[in-house]
């Protein structure tokens, strides 16, 4: 029998006879497949926000129907209805994938007895949180992780059961780089922990979070903390716009007075250095791209779309500013609050 997971210590693991999931996204997606293909059985407890999140078209909701995968949708995942569908899971592996709910240690232990494990992909205490890859563009970090760690009551704070560590290529600059290679890191290894596991009671080298090195960092959303600052050092603006570029919708500024959306950019410093009161300022214009003048550096633009999402770079002049008035600056700052159901 499966040992019952202790949020002081693990010392073993499994067997491993099913897989329950919790959350949503492509990697969950990935597993159920991967279970499908398997024999291994898999139930996936997900949210309304979730289950309407589309890839290539097809809702989550979608996917488990053409894929006869057992799920159930709630607000609340204490609810009697979600305690009904995990019975007879005793020996299941679970595992939480970007789920939208708060996981308090009654509620884990009343609905997994204990067992919920989170897979993180940020080094950990040192990253904390959501934001994902936006946020590691923003701080230069290449280093990619793989980390299943007990849920523990906390935000990520429990202890560390298997990792892995590797680096990001070094011409990754958009968060759809990172998000496909973690895809394929992470269930590689997952499927390796899995198989481990899957037959056999084994110990578990655990190591303990040490609060001393942690942080947090909070979730972002495109539409509130995407405003450009074209004050900043022209490198801080070519990561920040490359943090909201695919698969998000991009960094947005206005343009005569229109909200505006920048992707696919990088730096040239080949015509020279410009003064900060030039930054912003359209000067060179040709049919697949604009130079915008930094301090100290070019911006070079190859997409810029109105709010509608169609491309209008043909559309602008040189001579016209991109701006960030003060008070939408100021608005980008908020925290996003997500709920189940999505953004409050």
């Amino acid at each position: 029998m499966q040992n019952k997971i202790n949020t002081k210590q693990i010392e073993s693991y499994g067997p491993i006879e099913g897989i329950v999931l919790l959350g949503g996204g492509v990697l969950l997606r990935k597993l159920c497949l991967w279970a499908k293909s398997e024999g291994m059985p898999v139930r996936v407890v997900t949210s309304p926000r979730h289950n309407c999140e589309t890839v290539d078209d097809e809702s989550l909701a979608d996917f488990f129907l053409r894929q006869k995968v057992e799920n159930i949708s709630t607000e609340n995942i204490s609810s009697q209805d979600v305690i009904k569908f995990l019975r007879d899971t005793k020996n299941y592996f679970y595992l939480s994938l970007g789920a939208a709910w708060i996981f308090k240690e009654s509620v884990i232990k009343s609905l997994v007895g204990n067992q919920l494990l989170n897979l993180h992909g940020t080094r950990l205490p040192q990253n904390r949180g959501g934001g994902g890859f936006s946020w590691q563009i923003l701080m230069g970090n290449k280093f990619g992780y793989c980390a299943l760690h007990v849920v523990d009551g906390g935000v990520d704070t429990g202890e560390i059961i298997a990792f892995d560590e590797f680096l990001y290529p070094a011409n990754f600059r958009k968060p759809i780089d990172f998000e496909n290679y973690y895809l394929e890191k992470n269930l590689h290894f997952l499927i390796n922990f899995i198989k481990t596991y899957r037959s056999d009671n084994l110990s578990v080298n655990s190591i303990r979070q040490s609060e001393y090195f942690s942080s947090y960092w909070p979730r972002l959303n495109t539409e509130i903390n995407s405003w450009i600052n074209w004050s900043l050092e022209a490198n801080d603006i070519e990561r920040f716009i490359c943090a909201f570029d695919d698969p998000y919708s991009g960094a947005q500024t206005l343009l005569n007075g229109n909200k505006v959306k920048i992707k696919d950019i990088c730096l040239s410093p080949q015509d020279g250095s410009f003064h900060p009161f030039q930054s912003g300022i359209i000067y060179r214009k040709s049919k697949s791209w604009i130079c915008v003048a930094l301090k100290g550096s070019t911006l070079v633009v190859e997409g810029l779309y109105n709010e509608q999402g169609q491309d209008i770079l043909n559309s602008v002049n040189i001579g016209d500013r991109f701006n960030t008035p003060c008070s939408l600056l100021e608005g980008s700052f908020a925290r996003p609050i997500y709920s189940p159901k999505g953004l409050k």
